[in-house]
This record gives structure tokens, C-alpha cells and sequence, in this order.
């Protein structure tokens, strides 16, 4: 009896000390760590969604490790920003120590092209094959000159494919409607005019804008921020033989001062509130007074549906609280169904602008022709807008709205 409880009590160390021994021994799982994955994508930084590590028993791997990430990448001098979602599975190689790539799986990209609409470019070392698939025969043999382009107001979004066979771990393909441009050649015997379609495209992470361009003679594939350069909309007028007209304001030429709000929630989107069935009250907004400016246009509109105007009105204050303006000739809030993106500018006037009226929850011109209009002021005298904030978050219609007006 005696020998049977000391053989059992020996067996319970035995086994406690073997415990013990495997857990001082055991070591977590290695992860495929955020500066490394930042390193083999050329980028800066990366954020890691999520890890799932785990030890693995292979011959030449200690360790696996799945893990979701993302990260952006300013493209042009920030004129555009992409956005890139990943999931991969690696595994830490024994013999290098390094992590190789099992598998990877692109699982959304974006790019915000909000400021490309309106934009103006030129290419001043276009090749012949290039010119003539831009503008076919017109161009005289073995002339050569500048091609300057300006994309039209309307956007299309740009339609990626993420299991795109082109793509690949730098470069991310996409498709694209309803995005136009105008191209001009500028050379010795003249201006040659024609328009184009962006059909398509890819973005890399070093930044680039590859748009392929369709014309009636041709497709070219044009390296924008590179090969395409942006310039200022005078240049463009300039060389392109445009109007330069004194009232025209150059809003690439102004002053930008930061605009602030309390009406946009945690998660980006204005407050239910500022929806016309929700109350109809106008964002709060805030800044500093501009120098020389004793009046601010108020204009908002809504990006996603073009040319819809919501809010316009003229202040001589800096803040302005929120409900402020709730009567709908003056500030309509949204209502459309869905999600929609709606933009608030306020322009910094010397003074009253020239008189004038415009329809409130209507189709109104573009933000251009608001700041054309105000820059003349009701003396008749031009040059009147000083400089401009602006601001914009989506709005969640939180339910269907029809028959109003």
C-alpha cells in the first residue's frame, strides 16, 4: 500500500515537473511584424488589422502567421490618396530567418480622385507614337509640342478588379465610365483640339496614376504625376488660348484657411439633425477671420448627385452655431436616399457680392461659377474673393424621402 501511494505521488511530480518544464520552454508564436510588411510593400506605414499566429512543426518553418492589414499612399503631392487592403499568410523560414510568403489575397483598394475633376495637366515630351494615338493624322509629320489636358467636371469612380489577373503585389488594375478630358496640342503650326475617356487605369505604391487614354484615333496609357504633370488652371487658359477674364477666380491661386465643425459625428458623417426630415438644421462651422474680408458666401452642395445645391447665403461672422439657418429657401438639408457626400465652402469676400438669387434644393452651376460669381463685387468691381475653407462628410438619409417640394 505504502509503495503504491509513493509511486503515485512520483508520478504526479513527474508529470507537474515535465508541465512546468514545457511551459518554461514553450514561446508565443512570432508575428510578421508591421515594419517588415511596410518594407516589403515600398511603403511608409502600415496598420495591422489583425494577427493569427501560431507555432507550426516543418522542417524549415517555426512559425505562420495570418495577418490583415492596410495602408495609404499619398499619390501626386496629395492631389490623390489610395488605399490598400490585404490579407496574407507567411511563414518564418528556419534557415534565413526571414518571412516568406505563402499566399496573399487583395482584399479592397480605393482611391479618393475628388480632385481630379477640373484639374489641368500638360506633357511636354509626348512620343510620336503617343501624339498620334491622341490626336491621329492632325498633328504635321515631325512636329512636336506640348499636350495639355484638363479633366471635365464629372467623375467616375474608379471600379477595381481584385482578382484581376494583371495585378499584381505593387500594382492594382481598375475600369472606369464616365470620366472625360479635354486635350489640347500646342505647337508651332497651332492648336489641335480633341477630347478623350479615361477607360481605365492602375495605381502603384510608389505613387503612380497610370490612365489609359481613348480618343477616336487611339489608346495611350499616360503616366500621370510623372510623365503628366499638373499645373495651375491659368497656365492651362493661358496656353490653351482660353478667356483669361478678370471676374474668373483661379482657386488653385487662393489661399486655403481651415474650416471647423461640431456637426460631424464619430463616425465622419454629419448629424442626423442637419437632415431635412431630421430638424433641417444647418451645420455649425467655425474660423479664423480673414484678413481684408468683411463678408463669407456660404455654399454647400451635394458632390455625389452634381450641380445640387443645398445651403448659400452671406455672413459677416466667423461662426456660425448649428440650426443657425433652418429656413429651406436658404439651407435645405439632405434628403436624397442613400449615402451622399455633401461639401461646404465658405468664400472670404471684401465685400457684398452683386446682387443675385440662387434656387436653394435645385440644380445650380458648380462650385466654379459660385466663386466667378462673388468675385464680383456689387459695386461692379472684380477681384472680390479673398480666399475659402472647406469641409465635407457623407449623410445617411435615415429613411426614404419623396414628394417633398
Amino acid at each position: 500500500m505504502f509503495g503504491s501511494k509513493l509511486t503515485k505521488r512520483a508520478v504526479a511530480a513527474f508529470l507537474a515537473s515535465a508541465m512546468l518544464l514545457t511551459a518554461c520552454n514553450s514561446e508565443p508564436a512570432k508575428t510578421y511584424s508591421a515594419d517588415l510588411i511596410a518594407a516589403r510593400e515600398g511603403v511608409q506605414t502600415v496598420t495591422i488589422d489583425s494577427h493569427s499566429g501560431d507555432k507550426v512543426k516543418d522542417a524549415d518553418y517555426s512559425d505562420s502567421d495570418s495577418v490583415k492589414y492596410h495602408y495609404e499612399i499619398s499619390m501626386i503631392d496629395g492631389l490623390l490618396t489610395q488605399k490598400v487592403t490585404k490579407e496574407v499568410n507567411a511563414a518564418l523560414n528556419k534557415n534565413s530567418g526571414e518571412w516568406d510568403i505563402r499566399t496573399e489575397t487583395l482584399t479592397a483598394c480605393e482611391v479618393d480622385a475628388t480632385k481630379l475633376p477640373g484639374s489641368s495637366w500638360k506633357c511636354e515630351n509626348a512620343s510620336t507614337e503617343k501624339l498620334s494615338s491622341l490626336f491621329g493624322s492632325d498633328i504635321p509629320a515631325g512636329e512636336t509640342g506640348t499636350v495639355y489636358i484638363r479633366f471635365l467636371k464629372k467623375m467616375g469612380l474608379f471600379s477595381f478588379n481584385l482578382t484581376n489577373a494583371k495585378n499584381t503585389s505593387g500594382e492594382r488594375f481598375f475600369e472606369t465610365v464616365g470620366t472625360n478630358v479635354k486635350i489640347v496640342f500646342v505647337g508651332s503650326s497651332g492648336n489641335i483640339e480633341s477630347k478623350a475617356s479615361v477607360t481605365g487605369g492602375s495605381v502603384t505604391n510608389s505613387g503612380d496614376l497610370n490612365l489609359d487614354l481613348e480618343t477616336s484615333a487611339g489608346t495611350v496609357t499616360l503616366n500621370f504625376g510623372t510623365e503628366v504633370l499638373p499645373i495651375q488652371e491659368r497656365e492651362y487658359d493661358e496656353a490653351t488660348g482660353n478667356e483669361v477674364a478678370g471676374s474668373k477666380v483661379y482657386m488653385d491661386t487662393l489661399p486655403v484657411f481651415e474650416l471647423k465643425t461640431t456637426s460631424i459625428k464619430d463616425d465622419g458623417e454629419w448629424k442626423t439633425e442637419c437632415g431635412l426630415k431630421e430638424g433641417n438644421l444647418s451645420p455649425a462651422l467655425s474660423w479664423k477671420p480673414v484678413e481684408g474680408a468683411s463678408k463669407y458666401a456660404i455654399v454647400m452642395f451635394d458632390i455625389t448627385t452634381t450641380r445640387w445645391l443645398y445651403w448659400y447665403t452671406i455672413v459677416d461672422k466667423t461662426e456660425l452655431a448649428e440650426g443657425e439657418f433652418t429656413d429651406p429657401k436658404i439651407y435645405t438639408g439632405p434628403y436624397p436616399a442613400g449615402t451622399h457626400t455633401y461639401e461646404i465652402h465658405v468664400i472670404a469676400l471684401k465685400s457684398d457680392p452683386k446682387a443675385g438669387s440662387f434656387n436653394v434644393d435645385g440644380r445650380s452651376g458648380d462650385i466654379q461659377s459660385f466663386f466667378d460669381y462673388v468675385n464680383t463685387a456689387s459695386d461692379g468691381s472684380v477681384g472680390n474673393v479673398l480666399a475659402y475653407g472647406t469641409i465635407k462628410a457623407p449623410y445617411t438619409s435615415p429613411e426614404l424621402y419623396y414628394g417633398y417640394r
